[in-house]
């Protein structure tokens, strides 16, 4: 006959199993938490990198004829305005659309004397970010944010709804077509206010 030893298990219960299943779940939600923080934090950098890189690379270029006329797809290609990694081309190698650092689209306009950067669907944080930033070094003269549609101060311009010329000293805001203009600062309470809580941001830049 042979004799069985019975050992001891040292094994883990169920309520130490549960603890531990919960510890790893507050773990990976703050990882993810944190990972989307840091992601939204780089799109905000890169867009303002964007915004500033494209904003010189137009001065520069368009120097010499001391207007911005001719600001179309096929110089901005040409021209190399925008960085290639920026740029989704049709079949044929021209401009399908410029894309920002969001996912949204990017348009460009001389108005007058005068040219417009517009990001559109920028996040909520983004929004605040990136129109609270202190542009005055970049040439920038006034801000705007809209919500719910594309076409940002170009849409204002060809409405006749705000003069490019004109600079405010405190802001103004509409309500019924959701924009704010600054000179080149917005206050982040003002912005907090009319950055929509979602995706369809649209943030223009109008340069001298």
């Amino acid at each position: 006959m042979k004799n069985f030893e019975i050992k001891n298990q040292n094994g883990r219960s169920m309520i130490e199993m549960l603890g531990v299943l919960a510890i790893i779940g507050v773990l990976s939600v703050g990882g993810i938490a944190g990972y989307s923080k840091a992601m939204t934090k780089y799109r905000i950098n890169k867009a303002i990198e964007q915004i500033t890189l494209i904003a010189g690379n137009v001065r520069t270029f368009f120097a010499p004829q001391k207007s911005y006329t001719g600001l179309t797809k096929a110089v901005i290609k040409k021209a190399k305005l925008v960085p290639d990694e920026m740029l989704e081309l049709n079949a044929d190698g021209t401009i399908k659309q410029i894309n920002n650092a969001f996912g949204g689209t990017v348009s460009m306009e001389s108005i007058k004397n005068n040219f417009v950067i517009n990001f559109d669907n920028i996040s909520t944080e983004g929004c605040i970010e990136l129109v609270t930033q202190d542009w005055s070094s970049s040439s920038v003269f006034t801000v705007g944010v809209f919500n719910g549609f594309e076409g940002g101060l170009n849409f204002l311009a060809s409405t006749n709804r705000i003069d490019l010329n004109y600079q405010c000293s405190k802001g103004e805001v509409n309500t019924e077509y959701g924009y704010i203009i600054c000179d080149t600062t917005i206050q982040i309470d003002t912005a907090t206010t009319y950055c929509g809580a979602s995706n369809a941001n649209s943030v223009s830049f109008a340069f001298h």
